[in-house]
């Protein structure tokens, strides 16, 4: 390895075990808080995920339709 290669390693190996480090200590006060409470000391809003009920319905038709197909329930055209 020469020299430059050395430097570059050394480098974003210092930066990941930064990064390493920080993310645990993040973790670590969020753990010592209440239940609710967020780092900044307000209250923590939980968003829940919005679902597409029609796309959902959709995909299932498309399973359902591919589930028969495999089943072979449909006849050839006689």
């Amino acid at each position: 390895m020469d020299k430059k290669a050395k430097i570059t390693a050394a480098i974003s190996a210092a930066v990941i075990n930064y990064i390493r480090t920080e993310e645990e200590s993040i973790m670590m006060r969020q753990a010592s808080l209440p239940p609710g409470l967020s780092a900044s000391g307000g209250m923590q809003t939980v968003t829940l995920p919005v679902f597409n009920v029609w796309g959902l319905s959709g995909r299932q038709t498309m399973m359902q339709t591919r589930n028969l197909m495999q089943m072979k329930v449909f006849g050839r055209g006689r």
